[in-house]
This record gives structure tokens, C-alpha cells and sequence, in this order.
């Protein structure tokens, strides 16, 4: 197995825990898996200024019990990293790139998983599954509750805001009131369907997202997530639950009330890798609407026809991808936009690793 962590944050980031390393409880949580056979594969877009991670302090990896490859974005796949973009399903195909395990296990740098998660999901896996993960927020160390405390501190820094992200978060803030129950504990959304489906069920393409497992094989077939996706962020990961199930990959996403994890919460990506904080390019949401009604489950492989930019276009341009008209950069007539049509992605994520491994 190989779990695939992206990481663009500073060494010490989790909310109310400031001595805690942001792989702390990760690297605690994997050191304790009853289940050893798996590497971790961590894509750093911080590598440069911390490259030895895992050589000494904060974590030694010759007291580990497993491998890990502490990688950069593949020269390949950096292209809005180094404009200080989003860049992250570029890094996600780095870690494509660099896995060797026959599943792979998508991670967040935050998260701590129980000692039996491993097993559970390679017994699922083996049973014909790709797992989903659930999980429960924990923020200042503790279980966090959707309550006012919450809602204070977690968006006390809207009135910091330019215009158009304060508008976007109120949107936010609002869209969680509809999900999460006043005092109850915040946890994946998914949970209380699974809970009345007696536990377990198998899951629509659109709730691929998270802590997700698919086969190498499988990700070789779609090649890899779309990155025409960055330099923006959103639901990369539910596109790529779509485009397995377009490509075959039916009725095989389970969730279960006994896959969980813990997700402390964290501070924003660091500066020194992501500083845009202009508009966002497009909707992504429009982009998966694109590849799903042209059944186009391999991506990256050729290039958005005009017909799809302006479907694209048009799509982003009204809800629910627009909380307002100007939301996007120029609106979608600029540099900005035009920089993002010419470097369209053209690659073969089986051919590049050949090279890597």
C-alpha cells in the first residue's frame, strides 16, 4: 500500500497546538498501524526549505516502521507551484509517479489515524472495495463541537478579508450551518446517511472525496487527476471519483462507519508556497461538469476543445460556482485565463514512471 500526503503548510500549524509538528500525529498514527506493509509517499512543496524532515528531527526515519519518500513536485507537474499557485493535483501525480504499493491511499498532512485502519481497509480492498474514509475534527486538541465558540474563532478572521473572500466565506460559514447540527460534533458529512444506512453503504462517484483509496491500476487507467484543475483547488478528488466510475470502477466505493479518522484542524497554506491571493482562475466545478458529460475519463492525455473553454465559461459564470459576477479573474477574459488555456498538461503518467522508479 502507498499513502500519498501533499503538504504546502509550515512545520507547526495545527490549531491550539503549537509544539506539534503538522506530520506529528500522522507519523505517530502510521507508526502504530498493526498493518506494516505500506510506504509513505509525502510531495513537499516547502522541500527546499526543509529537505531533511526525515533525517534527524522531527522525525527520524530510521526509527520508523515503514518507508517514506519525501519528494518535490516532478519537474513535470510545477508549472503554477512556481507562480505560486495551486498546484496540488500536480502533486498528487508526482506521488502517482513515485508509488509503488498495489493501493494507494490519498492522506491529508493533518490527520491521525487508529492503530487498525490499515487492516480494515486492505480487508475491504480485498474484498472487491476502494474505501472511503470518514472523519471527525478536532481542533485545539480536543473534539470540536459546531457551536458559537466554534463559529467565533474559526472565522474571526473575515473582517481581514478582501471583498470578494469575505463574501465567499459568509457562503461558507452558511452552507456548514446546513450541515452540521448545533453542539453536535463536526465530522464528515457523509456520516449520519451511513449511520441510516445501517452503517455501511456504497457510495455515488460525488462522494469520492477525502481519505480515498484506489488501485495504482486504476489511476494509471484515468491518468492520474486532472491538472487542469490547478492553478485553482476544489473537488479534484470528486472528479476523480467520477472519472473511475466512467472508466468502469462501479459500485465500489464503500463506506463504512468503522472507517474513520481524526482531522486536526489547521492554519491556512504557508505563504512561502502558495502567496496568490488574487481571484481564482475558473470553476472547477465547471471542469468536472465537462469531463463527466463528455464521458472523458482519461485526462491530461488531450487538450480542452474551444467548445468545452467556453461551456467552462459559461458554467462558471453562474451558481453555483459564482457567489458574485466579478468571482473570477477577469472574468475569465485575461492573462490569467489565457496563461492557464496554453499550458494545458499533456502527459502519460505510465510512461513517466519508468523514469522515476
Amino acid at each position: 500500500m502507498s499513502i500519498i500526503l501533499t503538504t504546502a503548510r509550515d512545520d507547526f500549524s495545527i490549531i491550539g497546538m503549537p509544539d506539534t509538528h503538522i506530520l506529528g500525529p500522522c507519523i505517530e498514527g502510521l507508526n502504530n498501524q498493526t498493518f506494516k506493509n505500506f510506504e509513505l509517499i509525502v510531495v513537499d512543496s516547502l522541500i527546499d526549505i526543509r529537505p531533511n524532515m526525515f533525517k534527524g528531527k522531527p522525525f527520524d526515519v530510521d526509527k520508523l516502521n515503514f518507508d517514506v519518500k519525501h519528494i518535490p513536485l516532478h519537474p513535470n507537474h510545477r508549472y503554477w507551484l512556481d507562480k505560486k499557485m495551486w498546484n496540488f493535483n500536480g502533486a498528487l501525480n508526482t506521488a502517482i509517479i513515485h508509488a509503488e504499493g498495489e493501493l494507494l491511499m490519498k492522506f491529508d498532512d493533518c490527520c491521525y489515524p487508529k492503530e487498525d485502519l490499515f487492516n480494515r481497509i486492505w480487508e475491504e480492498y480485498q474484498s472487491g472495495y476502494f474505501p472511503l474514509v470518514m472523519h471527525t475534527k478536532y481542533r485545539n486538541g480536543v473534539q470540536a463541537y459546531y457551536n458559537e465558540k466554534y463559529r467565533s474563532a474559526r472565522y474571526s478572521d473575515i473582517k481581514d478579508l478582501p471583498e470578494w473572500r469575505k463574501t465567499h466565506r459568509i457562503d461558507h460559514q452558511n452552507r456548514l450551518s446546513k450541515v452540521y447540527a448545533e453542539s453536535k460534533p463536526i465530522r464528515c458529512s457523509r456520516w449520519p446517511v451511513v449511520e441510516k444506512s445501517g452503517g455501511r453503504m456504497i457510495a455515488p462517484h460525488n462522494w469520492f472525496y477525502g481519505y480515498s483509496a484506489f488501485t495504482l491500476k486504476a489511476a494509471l487507467t484515468v491518468n492520474g487527476y486532472d491538472e487542469n484543475m490547478d492553478p485553482d483547488k476544489s473537488i479534484e478528488d470528486v472528479d476523480m471519483g467520477s472519472r473511475l466510475e466512467m472508466a468502469g470502477y462501479k459500485n465500489m466505493f464503500l463506506l463504512d462507519e468503522n472507517l474513520w479518522i481524526i482531522e486536526h484542524e489547521h492554519s491556512h497554506i504557508s505563504k512561502h508556497a502558495i502567496s496568490y491571493r488574487g481571484r481564482p482562475c475558473k470553476c472547477n466545478y465547471a471542469l468536472y461538469l465537462c469531463n463527466r458529460r463528455n464521458n472523458r475519463w482519461k485526462v491530461n492525455s488531450d487538450k480542452l476543445t474551444k467548445k468545452d473553454l467556453d461551456y467552462i465559461k459559461w458554467e462558471s459564470r453562474k451558481p453555483p460556482c459564482s457567489p458574485d459576477p466579478d468571482f473570477y479573474a477577469d472574468d475569465m477574459e485575461g492573462e490569467l485565463f489565457n496563461d492557464w488555456v496554453s499550458r494545458q498538461p499533456i502527459f502519460n503518467l505510465r510512461e513517466e514512471r519508468f523514469d522515476a522508479l
